[in-house]
């Protein structure tokens, strides 16, 4: 009986919010790219976190001499002027990013702001309610390791080019994000429309793969974001 009550309780454990490194060697490698450009000294008022699709910006650490982003003149010339770090993993989930801010990567500098998307690499394996909570977790170990850092808090980005069960997932869990009665540290910002038309169709020529940003898609979030970071980094 006890072992059945304890094998109830693992299945229901939410994998969202449970910190957990990724055996990848790339992965590895990035994470310690980004704790030595913490304790080169550089200078850093913004932490970008999250996925593929933060990683896709571009910028500093580099995985290499060649990859520099879909999106790098972009990057400078939103980011730029405040100093920013990369913190995207390609194919992170929550529970990754959780593992990544408890070794390291917000410790030593002072962030003025961290802004975050996260969540779409949980939905095939989490319920919204759980995404929701993943994603709540990231922001509230942002706010215990950073606690003067604003949070720009991104809406996850649509999926498919029409309205199907992953659409919809991540629909639901934006739902329960921008109904979240977050602290005034936090600035939540609903980028998801930028790339939906009146009929609800993903706007063709933004995300080619249904999931990931061209140029053109970043230039879309960068117009989402802008006003809001610019008053969160006070200008």
């Amino acid at each position: 009986m006890i072992a059945a009550v304890a094998a109830l309780i693992a299945l229901a454990e939410n994998t969202a919010i449970k910190p957990e490194p990724r055996g990848d060697a790339w992965w590895t490698t990035r994470h310690q790219q980004a704790l030595d450009l913490i304790k080169s000294g550089r200078k850093i008022e913004l932490a970008l976190i999250g996925d593929s699709i933060t990683h896709g910006w571009g910028g500093l650490p580099q995985p290499n001499e060649t990859w520099k982003g879909v999106a790098p003149d972009l990057y400078d010339k939103l980011f730029g002027p405040y100093n920013p770090i990369n913190l995207g993993f390609s194919g992170d989930r929550t529970q990754h990013v959780l593992w990544r801010l408890d070794n390291g990567e917000l410790d030593g500098y002072k962030p003025k702001v961290c802004m975050v998307m996260i969540g779409t690499n949980n939905m095939g394996s989490n319920s919204p309610e759980e995404i929701a909570e993943g994603v709540t977790a990231v922001v509230d170990k942002i706010h215990a390791k950073a606690p003067e850092a604003k949070v720009l808090l991104c809406s996850i980005l649509p999926r498919e080019w029409e309205n199907g069960e992953i659409r919809k997932k991540v629909a639901a869990t934006n739902a329960i994000l921008a109904k979240q009665k977050w602290g005034d540290y936090v600035a939540y910002t609903p980028c998801w429309d930028g790339f939906l038309n009146e009929d609800n169709r993903m706007i063709e020529g933004l995300m080619p793969d249904q999931l990931h940003p061209n140029d053109k898609g970043y230039e879309v979030w960068a117009d989402m974001i802008r006003p809001t970071l610019k008053r969160l980094m006070g200008g």
